[in-house]
């Protein structure tokens, strides 16, 4: 929940930050007047993430060592390139490719937020091979919504989509955050519940 709600209570904290139109990653620019409070956050987050991934790996790989090699290193590659990296090398308000710490925390974030959508894949291939056909169903859903969002996310930047709902990145990343951390909360709902 901290993913979405941190931002929320930053924004209002950051009077260049455009809720919706800017990546999220925005509120932790060098210079930035919440960006200590957000890049610390980032590093957490990878952090916590990167434990994350060794218990779906220890719990999976009963099941399936390949899946729970898959789903560790999702979820491991998103926690070192949006987290760890995303944090210590912050972007700008705009997107400057000459500067290299935007450019690293942009690959970066690109590859990690790439690699979290084989999470909800690898869990609903996983859920599949222990009977439970609901579980797989929702990781599917969650994955080719992610992936669509993703994609809308990345062409959110290209000129020719400028004046259009596509030109809304913040949005479409909040989306696809959303869609790849869902199973995130039906695996706890799922263990806490049973």
């Amino acid at each position: 929940m901290g993913a979405f709600l941190l931002p929320a209570l930053l924004s209002c904290r950051d009077p260049d930050y455009r809720p919706g139109w800017m990546a999220v990653s925005v509120l932790g620019r060098s210079g930035g007047p919440v960006a200590r409070i957000y890049r610390g956050w980032l590093l957490w987050l990878g952090l916590f993430l990167l434990a994350a991934a060794s218990v779906y790996y220890a719990a999976a790989f009963p099941v399936s060592p390949v899946l729970a090699a898959w789903q560790a290193g999702a979820i491991g590659a998103f926690a070192l390139g949006a987290g760890i990296l995303a944090g210590l090398f912050p972007t700008g308000l705009e997107k400057d490719l000459s500067d290299r710490r935007a450019l690293v925390h942009g690959i970066a974030s690109a590859l990690g937020f790439f690699a979290l959508l084989g999470f909800p894949l690898s869990g609903a291939l996983l859920a599949l091979a222990e009977g439970r056909p609901r579980m797989a169903a929702l990781r599917l859903l969650a994955f080719v919504f992610a992936l669509f969002c993703f994609v809308l996310f990345i062409l959110s930047d290209k000129a020719r989509f400028r004046r259009t709902i596509i030109a809304r990145e913040g949005l479409w990343e909040q989306f696809c955050l959303a869609a790849m951390y869902l199973p995130f909360l039906a695996d706890a709902g799922f263990y806490l519940l049973s």
